[in-house]
């Protein structure tokens, strides 16, 4: 079931299940074509994400604190078009307004400022571009049982993460739910299956507040006498 599976998309061989989840997150986003511009994956950890971004004709800049084993395969099988890179809080500094797209996934709720962080994601973008902020919903109850209470992840309600939009100047900005987790199990008609539940639970007017995933997305206004991006 290649068509389905999302493995060679993604370049994942290992995790069907993972892959899957990737795959339905990033595409709730209506990423527009890269045509060869640079965008910037924060926090990359894997890199699989930047390998998504890299398929829709990006070219990326993924960077997170720590090397990932998983970096090396990937920049072979992306040459040219993918680069990963260490930076702190400082080299980020240094990049100011040069991404066409600026990604981040998870990271917002690990950094011990992340108001601090949310300005740096906006310096990034580029006039014109698009910042795409990615991180789960703390009144999922599923979630907020696994990962905040047994994990020890904080994170955001809307109510937060708009506050840290606001404090950081994104405003006008979009924000809506994804329901996409990890289903673990390595079939690809169980995964089909789940899709499609997951599709209806979308629909379901209830549970929108509840969704798994908050996905923000502002685009950073032209300076006065530019034209419109490509």
């Amino acid at each position: 079931m290649k068509a389905t599976d999302g493995r060679d998309h993604l370049g994942d061989g290992h995790s069907l299940a993972v892959a899957r989840f990737r795959r339905r997150l990033l595409g709730g986003l209506a990423l527009e074509p890269g045509k060869g511009r640079w965008a910037l994956d924060v926090g990359c950890g894997d890199g699989l994400e930047a390998v998504e971004l890299v398929e829709r004709g990006w070219k990326v800049r993924a960077v997170d604190l720590q090397p990932h084993p998983a970096w090396p395969a990937l920049l072979k099988r992306h040459r040219g078009r993918l680069r990963f890179e260490l930076a702190d809080d400082a080299a980020l500094a240094r990049w100011k307004g040069s991404f066409s797209l600026v990604f981040q996934k998870d990271v917002l709720h690990h950094v011990p400022d992340p108001a601090k962080l949310m300005a740096t994601l906006k310096r990034l973008t580029a006039p014109g571009g698009n910042l795409w902020v990615l991180e789960c919903n703390r009144r999922n109850p599923v979630s907020y049982l696994h990962l905040t209470l047994m994990g020890g992840h904080q994170h955001f309600t809307r109510a937060r993460l708009e506050a840290l939009a606001r404090g950081a100047g994104l405003a006008p900005w979009r924000l809506w739910r994804r329901e996409a987790r990890v289903w673990p199990v390595e079939s690809g008609w169980f995964q089909d299956l789940v899709d499609r539940l997951q599709d209806g639970m979308e629909g379901l007017p209830f549970w929108r507040p509840f969704a798994v995933y908050h996905l923000l997305n502002w685009r950073k206004p032209l300076r006065r006498g530019q034209g419109s991006k490509a």
